[in-house]
């Protein structure tokens, strides 16, 4: 039995139960973990009788006795070799009045900030604390037992705070108001491994089917509510071309799905998501998809990969908590929602509800009727309608919200999607949001220079230009990023003139038409006035709805109008042995053919000795007295080269034509 299964059968916390077993002595690492036959002995007594459901309360390990000591203030952090000889000083009962160590502040504390004042790293007590069956981040906060515990285990002396000091802390905790959020789950995988069809199961909608080529193609984030509780889902994209989506997406989310294909495997695009997650120390739970499809050698076999980047299964004595779905079947995925809950749960989640509302910009576009919006993820505070907020480098009030339900809504809380009207520009993916007063808003409304210029480069000579407009910020971001890319092994270059957000209109249409660009369009639509203008400009407007035909297309275009450079080939060579002049004609060389060919369309080039003296075209080849286009080997010839008279007997000539470079 594991523990999480335990915790469920008899109705207690799987934190609280791997608090109890590192107490008694037991190696858990998560809720994942086998209970021994010991442990299991253990909890049955402790949980076995269903009238005594109370958690029992631990004590924390008392620090062992040591020499008195002075509470010494926090000061600068020393180091390890120093610190040691003050600890043999204290030890020997030696007043220290110089350098004294400082003490551990007695107080709720990070892993970050207690690493940093004992001196070890944070991955260290990251990792004292999972043999403890506690998970944590860097950046969470532990509480006063479990920092008392730490310092107890590096024989580190506390310092108690002050009662004033407490009393200011707990004011700070309770103005504060923490309370729980719902997890924000990153969906990250390869292209077509079925990472939207997931979500179509969770949500009961049918998005995959609306993707345009079934790929999705923008940040979606959603709502999900489950039958173990709520979850913030992030679909992100999984072609190759939605490498900074995917990031964004990692970025700001508590855990990440992995979703792999079954029968496909680990794939570049998977490779780069477990390096998204891994650089911002996220937890992973990995899918394996399409079960249906495969044998249990495959599935195997995806495990064994998954080891070679650090993720180690959890019944190969790892962390990494692995189940096997069908996304379109719908099999385990209340498995997977489980392991989700329980994740979470062990996490603590939470925000401050009364602070100032900030958070993330994850996707903005422009709407119709509704001008710039962005799909806002809160992290802390509430945001409300009427709000005046900056976000990179826009600004704006918050005129309407959309939830992840289509429904008009008043307020978002931390952790709640919602889509938000009101920009003044369209901000960037990835921008911070912060709501800021009306005064700090007015002010960044009369500076200058605010929004960012569209022209990213003036016109190349000899390239293909090209004028793109987009739905979304991160489609734009995403293309520009492609194209750059392509650009490196393309034989004729692809210069972006500019590049937009929105329907192409006639603005559009006229600068395409003065810098003799084509007008490229990912998921959006032309205006019928803007058809007219371009039918009489004669300007070039293709739309394209998948990213990768549009990429396909320009790539065929460069390699089909590619430059052609041509060069000289040699192909015979002759002696002059007599020198005519003709009148009304000119002066022609007779020669002897002594190797290859000459051309009636070739090119002359004239030898005296080691100097070249002259090169022309053959205007004219003959041979006994007749017009003939070629001339070969062994045979004699007369010719006429243009620009050139001074021909004498004993030049050597040479023939050649001109070639692609190949």
């Amino acid at each position: 039995m594991r523990v999480y299964e335990f915790a469920k059968k008899y109705n207690v916390s799987s934190r609280d139960l791997l608090k109890q077993l590192s107490t008694a002595g037991f190696a858990v690492k998560s809720h994942m973990s086998v209970l021994e036959e010991k442990a299991l002995d253990l909890l049955k007594k402790k949980y076995g009788d269903t009238k005594k459901k109370e958690a029992i309360k631990v004590e924390p390990n008392k620090a062992p006795k040591k020499a008195p000591q002075t509470i010494i203030p926090e000061s600068k952090k020393m180091q390890p070799r120093e610190r040691d000889k003050i600890k043999r000083l204290q030890k020997q009962d030696v007043t220290v009045e110089s350098k004294e160590i400082p003490g551990l502040p007695l107080e709720p504390a990070t892993p970050g900030s207690i690493a940093n004042v004992i001196g070890v790293a944070a991955n260290d007590i990251i990792l004292l604390l999972l043999k403890w069956g506690v998970l944590s981040n860097k950046n969470q906060v532990l509480p006063v037992e479990m920092v008392q515990k730490i310092a107890s285990h590096y024989d580190f002396p506390v310092a108690k705070a002050s009662a004033k000091e407490m009393d200011i802390k707990k004011e700070i905790v309770e103005s504060l108001n923490l309370q729980e959020r719902l997890p924000v789950v990153a969906v990250l995988g390869h292209v077509d491994h079925g990472k939207t069809t997931l979500l179509d199961h969770i949500r009961k909608t049918r998005v995959a089917e609306r993707e345009k080529g079934g790929i999705t193609q923008h940040l979606g984030a959603y709502e999900a509510k489950t039958g173990q509780g709520s979850i913030i889902f992030l679909d992100t994209p999984g072609h190759e071309a939605f490498s900074k989506i995917r990031e964004r997406g990692a970025k700001v989310a508590d855990i990440v799905v992995l979703v792999i294909a079954a029968d496909d495997g680990i794939m570049p695009q998977t490779i780069e998501a477990i390096k998204h997650a891994k650089s911002i120390n996220t937890t992973i739970i990995v899918a394996i998809n399409k079960i249906d499809k495969v044998g249990k050698p495959q599935i195997e076999n995806i495990k064994r990969q998954l080891s070679q980047y650090e993720l180690l299964p959890e019944e190969w004595g790892g962390d990494v908590v692995i189940v096997g779905i069908s996304a379109k079947e719908g099999t385990n995925i209340a498995q997977l929602l489980e392991m989700i809950i329980l994740q979470s749960q062990l996490m603590e989640l939470k925000a401050d509800s009364k602070g100032i509302a900030r958070g993330y910009v994850l996707e903005s576009k422009l709407e119709k009727g509704r001008g710039p919006v962005a799909t806002y993820l809160g992290q802390h505070g509430i945001l409300k309608l009427g709000d005046y907020f900056l976000a990179g480098k826009t600004y704006g009030k918050v005129t309407s919200m959309v939830d992840s339900f289509g429904k008009r809504v008043k307020q978002a809380n931390p952790s709640i999607p919602v889509l938000v009207a009101g920009f003044d520009a369209l901000p960037e993916a990835g921008d911070h949001f912060k709501v800021v007063p009306k005064k700090m808003y007015l002010k960044a409304r009369s500076r200058q220079g605010f929004k960012k210029a569209s022209m990213l480069h003036l016109v190349e000579k000899d390239a293909i230009s090209i004028l793109i407009k987009t739905d979304s910020n991160s489609s734009e971001e995403a293309l520009v990023d492609s194209l750059k890319k392509l650009n490196k092994k393309l034989p004729r270059h692809i210069n972006i003139v500019a590049s937009g957000i929105g329907d192409i209109n006639e603005s559009d249409v006229m600068l395409a038409s003065d810098t003799g660009a084509m007008l490229l369009g990912l998921h959006v639509k032309t205006e019928a006035n803007a058809i007219t203008l371009a039918q009489r400009l004669k300007v070039d407007i293709k739309i394209y709805y998948i990213i990768y035909k549009l990429l396909e297309a320009l790539e065929e275009l460069s390699i089909r109008t590619k430059k052609v450079v041509m060069i000289l080939n040699k192909i015979g060579e002759a002696e002059v042995r007599k020198v005519f002049d003709i009148k009304g004609i000119g002066i022609i060389a007779g020669c002897y053919v002594k190797d290859g060919r000459f051309s009636k369309d070739g090119i002359a080039q004239i030898w005296r000795g080691k100097d070249k003296i002259g090169e022309g075209k053959i205007l004219s080849l003959q041979r006994d007295r007749k017009q003939v286009k070629e001339v070969h080997t062994g045979f004699e010839c007369g010719f006429l080269v243009e620009g050139h008279t001074d021909w004498q007997e004993g030049d050597r000539v040479e023939c050649s034509i001109l070639v692609p470079e190949s």
